[in-house]
């Protein structure tokens, strides 16, 4: 069953943040390091790296940003988590609209919490791994935050032989499927094209005329 819409209330955007962010931060290793190493090697070295880039640069800056964003653009799979995020319509849709789709989604979640990015340098993780499969595995992270641990679960799969990131779940909560939850009322009352429209107005609110 999809996600309660009310239920995204519960998860705050500080958690949802922490999911992106962390989610993202392996990808600053090169596609031959990825391909080589096993997921839990590949999130935890990722995010050692961007967590050291925190700490030399506490600022947020532009230039930040679009480091993050390069990193993002590369090597997460926003294709997948669009795909889990739109559903079952996701394949009547013909592939520059989800191209479009996937591009516009990824900046709503970029520009969303990259502004919240401060103050992150200095958790402990501590990490596990299951393997589902040849393709698929499962990477558990355990922030020790002030308020508590918090555990982020990763769903990684081999994509042109590159471990990727297709969603995250802050809690026990998916990061996709709770974008589904908002998305499915407006395809239930109108098109495709509809949703495009809803996503970059979004986009536009989040992002006004800085670079995400």
């Amino acid at each position: 069953m999809y996600a309660d819409h009310s239920k995204i209330g519960l998860v705050s955007k500080r958690l949802i943040f922490k999911t992106l962010i962390l989610a993202v931060c392996f990808c600053l290793w090169g596609s031959q390091a990825i391909a080589a190493e096993n997921p839990l090697a590949v999130v935890k070295t990722g995010t050692d790296q961007v967590l050291n880039i925190l700490k030399q640069n506490p600022q947020d800056t532009p230039a930040r940003s679009e480091k993050i964003r390069a990193v993002v653009d590369q090597y997460f799979d926003f294709e997948g988590m669009s795909r889990l995020a739109v559903g079952q319509r996701w394949n009547n849709q013909p592939p520059e609209k989800q191209q479009q789709f996937a591009r516009d989604f990824s900046r709503l979640l970029f520009g969303t919490y990259i502004g919240d990015i401060k103050g992150y340098a200095n958790q402990r993780i501590a990490y596990t791994q299951r393997q589902m499969g040849q393709d698929h595995a499962v990477v558990d992270a355990v922030i020790s935050d002030q308020s508590g641990p918090v555990t982020l679960r990763y769903s990684l799969h081999l994509k042109n032989g590159n471990w990727r990131a297709f969603d995250v779940s802050v809690q026990g909560m998916s990061l996709a499927i709770n974008y589904r939850s908002q998305f499915d009322p407006i395809l239930s009352r109108g098109s495709f094209d509809n949703l495009l429209t809803t996503l970059r107005s979004r986009v536009a609110q989040v992002c006004g005329s800085n670079r995400c």
